[in-house]
């Protein structure tokens, strides 16, 4: 009997939850659902052996964590680029033209919900990992708080493949925001600013049982591996995921009248939303569309008009970042909009000033723009006090106290001249070590500065001569917050980073308009440091897409440092492209497109493995192409692969031709 009432138990509280979480419609108090929920867990206390592995209790938390450990996205997370406009929109399917017909384009559109977006591994049907999104290639383990979420499922159906990648978006219901911040209030603990702040917060914490306690919610907005994004949305909700509350499919004006239908109701809805997620439905023309450096090309967030407020300015500053760029920032009187304070807003340059007709001592309206940055968008009309101060352009840094001047590249903003700035130095080494470039654990804002500070550092390469200094370990203790321990760790950091790729240093350079994927495309190019330092501007020129304007910053940057490579090499620093030392070179002077889904290897892996072994691969199929590697599920690839009479091989094929996964 005791065996049967714990699975009656266990049967009704998952019932009771899916009805809270999923359909919103309980039937329980949270009193009479408490009582069910402390059977259970004093008989699975007393009957271990009889404990369901997917018990609901296993939602409670589990002891708590030490640290966070850190897991590569594959695929990589992408952001989404904005829209403001319906116009925006119409030119996005404009710029889809240039891959795909768009005369007939279906597309899908939800809410985009305001949380922490997180990835979820299943394997043999089991969540086996939840990721958060980190920089987009690197988030954090976190998946002991994940088990604790009520909508995400521990184990999914028969019907489902045995490996699932689903990724959506984490969040508190305003309503459990709300209660939080009551019980916050009883502790006279500070109140969470927002629920997405909350929920970001939550996901962090160490101790998975205070974030059960939470009850943060999941809503899945992308499956990898489907065919059809609604279509794939629908199977979600069946295997027992959360569905949007809106949504839709169609052509451009079906999505113009859901825009309309949701902007009015936002407020309503028991979660923030900051705007819709529009996507093309058809997973063989997102293949089609890729990605840019940062964002698919086949999905843009359209954002809502911000929240606005008015304050007044109490001063105009100007901050200087680490391409030199000067940005105006206006110092306001502390005001509460979209649940935080804001004290200051960006200003842009000085155009914008001028706009404006901007002076301190001016009431402004505020807005975040896309709910996040805060700036000012027009001066409060009719009001005018008497003796106000204008805004005064600097004459020179205000850092520095360098030259000012513009760029080729940017004719709207100023700029300081001394790359040595040390402001400069502090953005430019902080994106040095940042986890997109050389990834230098601990080198964080409050070091940097202390860092440039210092005077020890004219270019921020130039911390790697800590490393044969036989006094560093003395100067790094030396710094605030900087023990023994710490010290060494920053300069093991310091040794590992030299044998990071070329990819990874080109990036960490600086180079304005150089991002992870030029860097990648230029690594793939040169091979080698010192090749890239010697580039002209008419070669760059014939790699596929570096256009003009980035050639002429690279070749800028080059001139400024013409010692480059050898300071590199001073330092015992040699980036390499990895294919540069494969061991093979068997598939040299092919041109493979890798398509579907494959069971040995990620999409990633399997194209660096052909890297490695001398082969060029591609994202789209042409004339070009030599060999498809086609795995379940692939489509259009393979029918212009098979019009064109491409060789078309299984992954069989990519293990026996290189059984040891070189890459």
């Amino acid at each position: 009997m005791t065996r049967e009432r714990m699975k009656v138990l266990s049967d009704q509280i998952k019932d009771h939850r899916y009805r809270y979480y999923i359909l919103d419609q309980p039937v329980l108090s949270d009193e009479e659902y408490d009582v069910l929920e402390r059977e259970l867990i004093v008989l699975e206390s007393e009957h271990p052996e009889w404990k369901d592995p997917n018990s609901p209790t296993g939602r409670l938390g589990s002891e708590p964590l030490s640290v966070f450990s850190k897991i590569e996205h594959a695929p990589a997370m992408y952001s989404l680029s904005n829209t403001y406009s319906f116009g925006e929109i119409q030119e996005w399917i404009t710029r889809m033209g240039r891959w795909i017909d768009t005369s007939e384009l279906n597309l899908a559109y939800e809410l985009k919900v305001d949380g922490l977006s997180l990835s979820l591994e299943y394997e043999k049907r089991k969540l086996i990992r939840a990721i958060t999104r980190g920089d987009g290639t690197l988030g954090e383990d976190v998946t002991e708080n994940a088990k604790t979420i009520a909508d995400i499922p521990l184990q999914l159906p028969v019907d489902a493949p045995e490996y699932c990648l689903i990724r959506g978006e984490v969040f508190l219901s305003r309503k459990r925001w709300e209660e939080l911040n009551q019980d916050r209030d009883l502790q006279n603990e500070i109140r969470f600013a927002n629920p997405r702040n909350a929920a970001s917060g939550t996901m962090k914490l160490l101790d998975s049982a205070e974030v059960a306690r939470r009850r943060l919610q999941f809503i899945p907005w992308q499956w990898i591996s489907s065919k059809n994004h609604s279509k794939s949305m629908e199977i979600l909700s069946q295997w027992g995921f959360a569905r949007m509350p809106l949504y839709g499919s169609g052509s451009l004006e079906t999505l113009s009248h859901f825009i309309d239908r949701v902007q009015p109701i936002r407020g309503t809805l028991g979660f923030d939303i900051d705007g819709i997620v529009i996507k093309v439905n058809d997973k063989s023309l997102q293949e089609q569309l890729g990605f840019t450096d940062r964002a698919p090309r086949w999905a843009v967030a359209y954002k809502f008009a911000a929240e606005q407020t008015t304050s007044c300015v109490r001063n105009i500053i100007w901050q200087v970042g680490r391409s030199g760029k000067l940005t105006p920032v206006a110092e306001l009187d502390p005001v509460q909009l979209g649940g935080s304070t804001v004290k200051r807003a960006t200003l842009h340059n000085a155009d914008e000033i001028d706009r404006l007709g901007l002076k301190i001592g001016h009431r402004v309206f505020i807005e975040k723009g896309g709910d996040i940055i805060p700036k000012i968008i027009a001066r409060v009309p009719n009001d005018d006090p008497p003796n106000l101060t204008p805004s005064v352009m600097p004459t020179s840094c205000p850092v520095c106290a360098g030259p000012l001047g513009k760029s080729e590249e940017d004719d709207v903003a100023i700029r300081c001249l001394n790359l040595r700035c040390p402001a400069q130095l502090e953005g430019r080494l902080l994106h040095m070590g940042s986890r997109v470039a050389l990834q230098i654990e601990g080198l964080g804002d409050a070091l940097a500065r202390q860092l440039i500070e210092s005077g020890r550092f004219q270019e921020p390469w130039d911390l790697f001569r800590l490393i044969d200094d036989p006094q560093a370990e003395s100067f790094l203790t030396g710094l605030e917050r900087m023990g023994a321990k710490s010290a060494q760790n920053l300069l093991e950091q310091l040794k590992n980073s030299k044998n990071k790729s070329l990819a990874k240093w080109i990036h960490a350079l600086g180079i304005p308009f150089v991002g992870v994927r030029t860097a990648e495309i230029l690594a793939d190019h040169f091979a080698s440091f010192e090749r890239f330092s010697q580039c002209s501007w008419e070669e760059l020129q014939t790699i596929e897409e570096v256009g003009p304007k980035v050639a002429t910053t690279i070749i800028a940057f080059l001139k400024t440092y013409p010692d480059l490579a050898q300071t590199f090499d001073d330092l015992g620093v040699s980036p390499e492209n990895p294919i540069s030392r494969q061991k093979s070179q068997s598939l040299a002077g092919e041109i493979i497109v890798v398509t579907g889904v494959l069971s040995q290897f990620s999409r990633e892996q399997a194209e660096e493995c052909l890297k490695n072994n001398g082969a060029k691969v591609t994202q789209s199929v042409s004339a070009k192409t030599t060999i498809l590697v086609a795995g379940t599920g692939a489509g259009s690839k393979l029918d212009k692969a098979r019009s064109l009479g491409i060789t078309i091989v299984d992954e069989a094929w990519l293990l026996a031709r290189i059984p040891s996964k070189n890459f």
